[in-house]
Formats: C-alpha cells, sequence, structure tokens
C-alpha cells in the first residue's frame, strides 16, 4: 500500500467516525458516547480498510499431472488421430515416435540415430522408417499410422520374454 492510499484511508476512516459521531449527538446521545462511538467506528473502518490488502492465504489448486493411459490421455489422442484433412495431427506422430522409439530400444535399435537408419527401416519398413524420422514433413493417413502400430505390436511381442521364461542369460 503507498503512502497516499494509507492517508486517503486514514482521512476517510476520520471523516466517516466524525459524522457517524456528529449524527449519534444530533439524534440525542450524550457526547462522551457519542465520541466513544465515533472512536469506535474509526477502529472498525482502520481495520476493514486494511483487511483489503492483506496476502492471499488459500493454497492454489494443484493440477493433476497427467496419466499415460487415463480418460484424458485416451481423449486428446483419439482426438489427435482425427485431424483436419484426413491426417493425423503432429502430437499423435509425436506420441507414435515416442512409441516407436521404446520398441525399437528393446531391440537395441536408436531411431533417433542416423547410423540406424538402415535397422529401423528393416524392422518397420521404408515408409514407416520416413514418417518417424524426424522433421518428416508431410503429416500421415490413419491407414499408416494403423499400419506402422500394427507392426510395432508385432515387434513388442517378438521381443517379450515369454511368460514363464527365466530371465536372459
Amino acid at each position: 500500500m503507498t503512502r497516499r492510499q494509507l492517508i486517503g484511508r486514514a482521512v476517510g476512516c476520520v471523516l466517516a467516525a466524525a459524522a457517524i459521531g456528529a449524527i449519534a449527538w444530533f439524534f440525542g446521545m450524550d457526547a462522551p458516547h457519542a465520541i466513544g462511538l465515533g472512536a469506535v467506528i474509526f477502529a472498525l473502518g482502520g481495520l476493514l480498510s486494511m483487511l483489503g490488502d492483506q496476502a492471499d492465504v488459500t493454497w492454489p489448486q494443484a493440477v493433476p499431472a497427467p496419466r499415460p493411459g487415463a480418460r484424458r490421455d485416451v481423449v486428446q489422442l483419439g482426438w489427435s488421430l482425427g485431424a483436419r484433412g484426413g491426417r493425423v495431427s503432429p502430437e499423435a506422430v509425436r506420441r507414435l515416435r515416442g512409441l516407436a522409439a521404446r520398441v525399437l530400444e528393446r531391440r537395441g535399435v536408436d531411431l533417433d540415430d542416423p547410423r540406424s537408419e538402415p535397422a529401423v527401416a528393416g524392422l518397420l519398413g521404408e515408409d514407416a522408417a520416413a514418417m518417424l524420422r524426424k522433421g518428416g514433413a508431410a503429416a500421415p493417413r490413419p491407414a499408416e499410422v494403423a499400419a506402422v502400430l500394427a507392426r510395432l505390436e508385432a515387434l513388442a511381442a517378438d521381443a517379450s520374454p515369454s511368460p514363464g521364461a527365466g530371465p536372459p542369460g
């Protein structure tokens, strides 16, 4: 609060206290009680005027962290697959890229390494490798995304150990 605001509020409280005390005296209250009423009004006005400048003491509402597979996540993914012009959105391609990177990492292939482009193309196919390459210009169609997802699912199933099998040695 600035000094000017503080002086303005104090003057306002003094004027309000004097006016209420004078009105009470005018309507028959004795002078000491009218002065006391004015003092109480001044104190109350001062306290109430200071309450408006107090800092907000409420706790901020925490935004829940998005969980993979939660309802909102699935809805956002669904909307990203149906973008304008029959093409999927860049968000869907980013998520597909992340999934492909995790699946290929299990096989020891780095999706971002330019030296492993032949291995990526061999595992996913040329079209899928071109789609997943960073900086790909054209957005894919949903059928192309579905084909890549099917290929990634097959690769993930081949790479996962069979139930009951021991750890790889």
